[in-house]
């Protein structure tokens, strides 16, 4: 064999070592880049899960914070604090009778919010009646996209209204010339009613609806169809009574009335 290709041969040796070396270190520069590039996303991944943890977390909180139990919790321990001053000052021998007067209105408002507050919570129990259990929640860990953000909820006073008949009547106000009836108020007695009773759409109608034994009614169209509106008496009878809307992000979508 001529020298020169024993040359050429030791060459090209040289030359695919430094190719297989090359080669190689590539390779384990792209198995470390992929080993990178995994590793920052689980880090993303992590990331984005904590951050999602945390904010269902504080709406939990807050939501926990707005709820009627909270409610009920802090009113009882308010009463109980008041009872406690009410007796302390009655054992006191000179007990300031107008303070004992003010702390036993105080406990009185109170209770009279507690009531409110139960109440608001059957109401609440009978909105998730109607959800069904299909519905997503927090509490029961179901997956929420952003549409199921629970929203921004809160109970305003938005006005008074006044009772001089001890009833009041929910209606759509284009009905009333339209639709209302004319007719003579002519009660006499007790007034019967079947489940399917539609009472006429006029003064005399609400005040059957109210005086049928439920203490409430439906108002019928001119055509005999309920649906004009709805009629019921107040516990407390004429007066003054507050009307509170319940706003989710701004928006009115339930309004009660305290009327007894």
């Amino acid at each position: 064999m001529p020298e020169w290709v024993s040359e050429w041969v030791s060459v090209i040796q040289l030359l695919l070592n430094a190719g297989a070396l090359i080669g190689g270190a590539v390779v384990w520069k792209l198995y470390v880049d992929n080993l990178k590039a995994v590793s920052e996303v689980k880090d993303a991944t992590l990331e984005a899960a904590e951050k999602s943890r945390d904010f269902w977390k504080d709406k939990a909180q807050e939501l926990e914070k707005r709820s009627p139990e909270v409610m009920e919790k802090v009113l009882e321990e308010r009463i109980q604090i008041r009872d406690g001053e009410v007796a302390r000052l009655k054992a006191d021998k000179e007990f300031d009778a107008i303070a004992v007067r003010a702390l036993e209105k105080d406990k009185a408002e109170l209770e009279q919010d507690l009531f409110r507050a139960q109440g608001f919570r059957a109401m609440l129990a009978l909105e998730d009646e109607a959800y069904g259990e299909d519905s997503p929640s927090i509490e029961s860990g179901d997956d929420l996209d952003e549409t199921d953000v629970p929203p921004q909820i809160e109970v305003d006073l938005i006005g008074e209204v006044a009772v001089d008949s001890g009833q009041l009547m929910v209606t759509d106000p284009c009905y009333i010339d339209s639709e209302w009836r004319r007719e003579p108020f002519a009660v006499e007695g007790p007034v019967e009613r079947t489940e399917d009773t539609v009472f006429n759409y006029s003064y005399d109608g609400a005040c059957r609806s109210t005086l049928s034994g439920g203490g409430h009614g439906e108002l019928g169209f001119a055509k005999g169809h309920a649906g004009a509106g709805v009629a019921f008496g107040t516990a407390w009878g004429d007066g003054m009574y507050p009307v509170f809307a319940e706003k989710h992000d701004g928006r009115i979508v339930r309004v009660y009335v305290n009327v007894g």
